[in-house]
């Protein structure tokens, strides 16, 4: 549990929420919360286990690829499941036959195919980082609102400013959670934002050197055939 849902736990069990809306903003920001919580743990276990350092796979797989080993490459590429870099490589490989133009397109679906996966979820933390700090203030507005009603009604009397000061200190709690709700799942949608791209960038790198891993492969076939025409 983050700082931010252990914070509106202690808010929900311990504050006297003494109206109706300070109590619903309240538990739509820790549903938030939790929201968020779940989609921050779900993205770092996905990032962890999808981390791979795509320049030692291509040393491993330098000598079979530059002799046209594609099954032997494959078998030391190994199980590229659920990781975008090995399948585009894994798919670079099995396509290594056809012309570099065929190669580079499906590398291009495929680094495409993966950027979904990768940005996924996203959008929901930066939806929640962006709203969670309205719906705190429109709690705040809203218990102000209510203060100023109390101002005016017959518990003023008895209670004086404490009970206006009593219903802005309630009201600004909202706020305060809005935007403890906001923080972490801001910070935490650039961070994943930053892993994605860095995963894309890889890939687009992978791609490239196996482009030119396979046009290196070609290039002593063609001076072969050029070498045994002038020979001829």
């Amino acid at each position: 549990m983050n700082f931010a849902t252990a914070s509106l736990s202690a808010v929900l069990g311990n504050a006297a929420v003494h109206s109706l809306h300070s109590a619903v903003i309240l538990v739509i920001l820790f549903c938030c919360s939790c929201v968020s919580l779940a989609y921050i743990v779900e993205r770092w276990m996905y990032f962890r286990r999808i981390r791979t350092n795509s320049d030692e796979v291509l040393d491993k797989l330098r000598e079979s690829l530059g002799a046209g080993r594609a099954e032997e490459a494959l078998l030391v590429l190994g199980d590229a499941r659920g990781n975008p870099v090995l399948e585009m490589i894994q798919a670079g490989i099995k396509s290594s036959r056809l012309s570099p133009a065929q190669i580079a397109e499906i590398l291009r679906i495929c680094q495409a195919r993966h950027q979904v996966g990768l940005e996924s979820s996203l959008g929901l933390l930066g939806t929640l980082g962006n709203v969670a700090p309205f719906i705190g203030l429109l709690g705040t507005v809203l218990g102000i609102m209510q203060a100023f009603q109390d101002l005016s009604g017959p518990q003023a009397q008895v209670g004086g400013a404490a009970i206006v000061a009593a219903g802005i200190a309630e009201a600004l709690v909202a706020t305060a959670a809005g935007l403890m709700v906001a923080i972490p799942a801001v910070v935490f949608y650039n961070h994943f934002l930053r892993k994605s791209k860095g995963v894309l960038t890889q890939m687009e790198v992978a791609g490239r050197e196996l482009l030119l891993l396979f046009s290196l492969r070609e290039q002593p076939a063609a001076e072969g055939v050029r070498h045994g025409s002038r020979q001829k």
